[in-house]
């Protein structure tokens, strides 16, 4: 049963129960409207993305940016070729705007507004890709094909389309003499897929300038063509916060020896224990008022059940977050995840190791912290110990410094707000046949470290995205449609081409 199915199965129990408040849950479905921008819809205002803006694109997907997380191996080159390539492609935008080298290859570009005084805007995207060794294209990743109306390359939906997308519309607006009403800044790192520092350099740039955005706008979200919950139309979903990560290693320590004498509580058997514990205990789920918006807003677009059942979570809200917990998509939604990911003990297939490991990927809710997180897997290692009668040193838990972690993002502002209401205006003139949400992002982005210095960080691509589409995002075979693509450019357009009205 598909996970959907199950939630749905699950709210019709809800809506059984709540059968003796038949009339009042009648009455706050009514109430579940699908929402409606604040002002008038804005759009590309005519332009149309050509077949040549489509060539552009290609040559960039040509360019194997590939980071690697030992950077040691990392190719450069394509990297020195990266601005070179956009100067010659988008000439007027590079002759209009000020670049700005950040690490050697991340890029902060101003083009310059009519008021430099007033707070900025910055435009997000990466440049780099992750590797394609090992796995099974049916197309060269870095050739750019098109076949059968899609672009087929590595980078084709993460990021290079918004890179190209803002330069189009740049490129496009500058020709038509346009000057924004304040600094618009497009950033882009070299390392953004292996959590690289080029951002929260960027960020520490734009505080010795005293530059403060009024809005960010990332990758993240995208329209999505089939949204969850049975919503039959595309969705616009726009990350308001996102999840912090951080990794922990569980060491369980015993005596080692021979394993023709197993013992209970040798360190492998202890930590395979001690994991599952904390695997099946993870954070309390908790329906936050993103969460909520969310589910009404997805509600307002699906059948009679869904909108009984989230109209009215006032009743149903602890079936609710019960049923959504229970399944992995939306259970990540509403609380902190531990995804047990490797793990290792002996070297020799007859020994027993007296020290065993394994390492955890901690997704944490916004609600809560990495120190939250940390806790509750180290009172769950100490709950195995005691089960076990053995005293707590037996197994830690250690947050893993080798690699990056970050607290949960701020929840930016979306209930309205102007800056929110822009994005949803464009959406409603590029795409008006989508709904508009926000949501609480599960994957990390470079945005993150641009909370420190503005109130607004977005994460939306201007795309729809498949469900089949988001499968290929690091997977092979990942390609974009022609079509899909151009339109992506006239959300840029709009989004860049009516700033007056923010």
């Amino acid at each position: 049963m598909h996970a959907s199915d199950v939630v749905l199965a699950g709210l019709g129990a809800v809506v059984a129960v709540a059968g003796v408040t038949a009339a009042a849950c009648a009455v706050g479905a009514s109430r579940l409207k699908p929402s409606a921008s604040a002002g008038t819809p804005v759009d590309a205002d005519g332009y149309r993305a050509d077949d040549a803006a489509v060539e552009r694109f290609r040559e960039l997907i040509r360019i194997p940016t590939v980071s690697r997380e030992d950077a040691s191996l990392r190719d450069d080159e394509p990297f020195r070729q990266w601005v070179p390539t956009l100067r010659r492609l988008y000439p007027r935008t590079f002759e209009a705007c000020e670049l700005t080298t950040i690490d050697d290859f991340g890029i902060l570009l101003r083009w310059p507004g009519a008021d430099p005084a007033a707070d900025p805007i910055v435009m997000m995207a990466h440049q780099d890709v992750v590797p394609v060794e090992g796995q099974d294209w049916e197309h060269d990743p870095f050739g750019a094909e098109v076949i059968d109306g899609q672009i087929w390359g590595r980078g084709t939906l993460d990021t290079k389309c918004i890179v190209g997308a803002f330069f189009e519309a740049a490129e496009h607006l500058i020709g038509q003499g346009y000057v924004p009403p304040r600094d618009v800044w497009y950033f882009s790192s070299d390392g953004e897929e292996v959590a690289a520092l080029t951002c929260a350099h960027a960020v520490d740039w734009f505080r010795e300038h005293d530059i403060h955005p009024y809005l960010v706008l990332d990758e993240g979200g995208a329209v999505a063509a089939d949204a969850p919950l049975g919503v039959a139309e595309p969705v616009a979903m726009v990350g308001v916060s996102e999840k912090g990560h951080v990794d922990l290693t569980v060491t369980a320590r015993a005596d080692g020896g021979h394993a023709s004498t197993p013992a209970a509580n040798d360190a492998c058997r202890l930590l395979a224990r001690a994991c599952e514990r904390i695997s099946a205990n993870p954070g309390k789920p908790v329906l936050t008022p993103a969460v909520e918006a969310t589910l009404s807003e997805l509600g307002a677009r699906s059948g009679a059940l869904y909108k009984a059942v989230f109209g009215n979570l006032w009743l149903t809200r602890p079936l609710v977050t019960k049923i959504m917990a229970g399944v992995p998509e939306t259970g990540a939604m509403i609380r902190t995840t531990y995804a047990l990911t490797q793990m290792e003990g002996s070297t020799a297939h007859n020994v027993l190791p007296p020290v065993a490991r394994a390492n955890f990927n901690v997704r944490v809710a916004p609600f809560e912290t990495i120190d939250d997180a940390v806790a509750r897997a180290r009172a769950l290692a100490a709950q195995e110990c005691e089960a076990s009668g053995l005293t707590p040193d037996h197994v830690t838990v250690e947050v893993n410094e080798a690699i990056p972690y970050t607290e949960p993002a701020p929840v930016s502002p979306f209930a309205h707000d102007a800056a929110f209401d822009y994005i949803h205006r464009c959406v409603a003139g590029v795409y008006p046949e989508v709904g508009f949400a926000p949501y609480v992002q599960n994957s990390c982005t470079d945005s993150r470290e641009f909370n420190a210095i503005c109130e607004r960080v977005y994460r939306f691509c201007g795309f729809v995205y498949s469900g089949e589409a988001r499968t290929l995002l690091h997977a092979p075979n990942e390609r974009i449609g022609v079509d899909v693509y151009k339109r992506g450019v006239e959300f840029y357009v709009a989004f860049l081409g009516h700033l007056a009205d923010l």
